[in-house]
């Protein structure tokens, strides 16, 4: 993967430690572990050219930061009707 955009160190209970490399899915904002050999399915987006997490709800382009603006929309078209 071209794209790394973070790194997780995870202790186990003994006291082992790993070192993964991760990115962010820019549809959901999940972070996933970068493992290769894993066999986990990834995605793709070709319109945000970032890799995804696969997950069925992020295969349609909706970048996170829409969303996010898509919610303040509505939270203050509601304040807006509480006034009237």
């Amino acid at each position: 993967m071209a794209r790394i955009g973070g790194y997780c160190i995870i202790t186990g209970e003994w006291g082992e430690v790993e070192e993964i490399d991760t990115f962010t899915c820019p549809h959901c904002n999940a972070i996933q572990l970068i493992r290769p050999g894993s066999g986990t399915q990834r995605a793709y987006c070709f319109r945000c050219n970032k890799p995804t997490c696969g997950k069925e709800r992020c295969l349609t382009c909706v970048p996170f930061e829409r969303k996010l603006e898509e919610v303040e929309q509505r939270y203050r078209l509601r304040k807006a009707m509480d006034r009237a």
